[in-house]
């Protein structure tokens, strides 16, 4: 098991968290170690891997109505809470150093990067690439 010796913390919407964190689980994963497979892929690939998207052929694709029913999600109804709430990415000071630097060739930050991975990842409930 890795240890990780540092905290990134970002901000989203209590909703999207609350979606994001059913997919994670429903995948047998974690917001921090989905987080870290993004970005490392990002960083292997050089571009940021997936599309931010609200077309309607991808909403809700990605977990049938049984499984979201499972998990305490609505199908059909995303929407913001309008209330935030903290998400903390559990990492080593190396890779956070990588991630920054990829950021900054992505013209983004890692809040940024993360709120948009976890946005897509609530639309859509599912994880937005193929690694």
């Amino acid at each position: 098991m890795a240890r990780y010796e540092t905290v990134l913390g970002v901000e989203v919407d209590e909703e999207i968290k609350k979606r994001a964190h059913a997919v994670m689980k429903a995948n047998g994963m974690t917001i921090g170690g989905a987080v870290r497979r993004m970005v490392n892929l990002g960083i292997m690939e050089h571009r940021i891997p997936f599309e931010v998207t609200r077309g309607p052929a991808f909403k809700d694709v990605g977990m049938s109505d049984q499984v979201a029913e499972f998990y305490g999600i609505s199908k059909g109804d995303f929407h913001f809470s309008g209330i935030r709430v903290g998400v903390n990415i559990r990492m080593d000071t190396a890779f956070k150093a990588e991630m920054r630097a990829f950021c900054r060739t992505m013209c983004t930050n890692p809040n940024n990067l993360v709120s948009m991975f976890l946005g897509q990842v609530a639309f859509e409930l599912r994880m937005p690439f193929v690694d």
